[in-house]
C-alpha cells in the first residue's frame, strides 16, 4: 500500500514532519474551535455580551473557516500516514462522525440561530450542542492514543 512506502508520503519518511503537522493540526482546530465559542458563549450569555452574536459570527467567520480548513487538511495529510489503524479505531470513527455532524451544524442551524440573535432558549440550546460537540471531537482526538 502506498500509504507505508516511505517514498510516496514525506510524512512516513521525514521524521519531524509528522510532529510539525501535528501541532499545525491542534493549533488550527483551536483557532477554529475557539472562534465558534466565542459565539457559543455569547449565546449563553457568559461573555462579549455588549455585542450582538450576529456581529461575533461575522467577524469570526474568517477565524473559524481558517481554522477548520487546516485543521481538516492537516487531519487528511496525518490520516494518509496509517490509513488501515486509523479508520479500524472506534474514537477515530467517533471523531469523525462528530465532525461532520458537528459542521454541518454549525454552518447551517448554529449560524442562523446566532444571526437572528433571539436570546431565546433555542439560543441557549444550539450553544450547549455546539460546545458540546466540538469537545466530544476533542475528547475523539485524545482517545484515539488509548484505543
Amino acid at each position: 500500500m502506498l500509504a507505508y512506502d516511505p517514498m510516496s508520503n514525506p510524512l512516513n519518511r521525514i521524521e519531524w514532519m509528522f510532529g510539525f503537522l501535528e501541532c499545525v493540526h491542534i493549533v488550527s482546530f483551536g483557532i477554529g474551535v475557539g472562534s465558534i465559542a466565542l459565539v457559543d458563549f455569547r449565546l449563553l450569555k457568559l461573555g462579549l455580551t455588549n455585542r450582538p452574536a450576529r456581529q461575533i459570527i461575522k467577524d469570526t467567520f474568517l477565524w473559524t473557516l481558517a481554522g477548520l480548513t487546516f485543521a481538516i487538511t492537516s487531519g487528511l495529510l496525518l490520516f494518509s500516514t496509517d490509513p488501515q489503524r486509523y479508520a479500524a479505531n472506534p474514537s477515530f470513527r467517533f471523531k469523525m462522525i462528530t465532525l461532520i455532524v458537528a459542521t454541518i451544524y454549525h454552518f447551517t442551524i448554529h449560524r442562523k440561530i446566532a444571526n437572528s440573535d433571539t436570546g431565546s432558549a433555542a439560543s441557549g440550546a444550539s450553544a450547549i450542542f455546539s460546545l458540546a460537540s466540538w469537545v466530544a471531537i476533542i475528547f475523539g482526538g485524545l482517545f484515539y492514543a488509548f484505543t
